[in-house]
């Protein structure tokens, strides 16, 4: 359980124990992209869809912010998610689709697969949704859509 520990800096760059980030989180400190703030907070980044396929989609930085909005999907475009090689077993990426009516593709880094698709398929995410993917293991993301709120 140990090696899945990361450690958490404070803002002067010092490690901090797990007391001081209950403390921070009560406290509302800021740590890079995450936001400590009586909440949970993942971090954010803002990914602008692009291109027909994976080699020109709209790039999901790995260190960028679990949460990746895009509200500039239009049915063609995209984003990747970074290379399975790039990130830990269990991370998560949670991609955010903020139109109302046009479906953002999602795909997988090169020879990297979106459960239940194929090897570089696309996921394609409806309008005003979000795709949860999480790091299974070294080829796969394993995902899951949620349903469209009802107003």
């Amino acid at each position: 359980m140990a090696n899945n520990i990361k450690k958490v800096t404070n803002v002067n760059g010092g490690i901090m124990n797990l007391g001081q980030i209950e403390t921070a989180a009560i406290r509302g400190v800021e740590q890079g992209n995450n936001i400590f703030s009586g909440g949970f907070s993942l971090g954010l980044q803002t990914v602008v869809a692009a291109g027909s396929d994976e080699t020109d989609a709209g790039a999901i930085v790995a260190q960028g912010g679990a949460i990746v909005l895009c509200s500039t999907a239009d049915n063609t475009k995209g984003v990747i998610l970074p290379p399975l090689s790039s990130v830990d077993v269990g991370e998560i990426y949670i991609v955010l689709n903020n139109l109302s009516n046009k479906t953002l593709k999602v795909y997988p880094g090169s020879g990297d697969a979106i459960n239940p698709l194929s090897d570089d398929a696309a996921a394609v995410l409806a309008a005003d949704t979000m795709l949860i993917c999480i790091a299974q293991d070294s080829v796969q993301w394993f995902s899951g859509e949620l349903p469209v709120t009802a107003a």
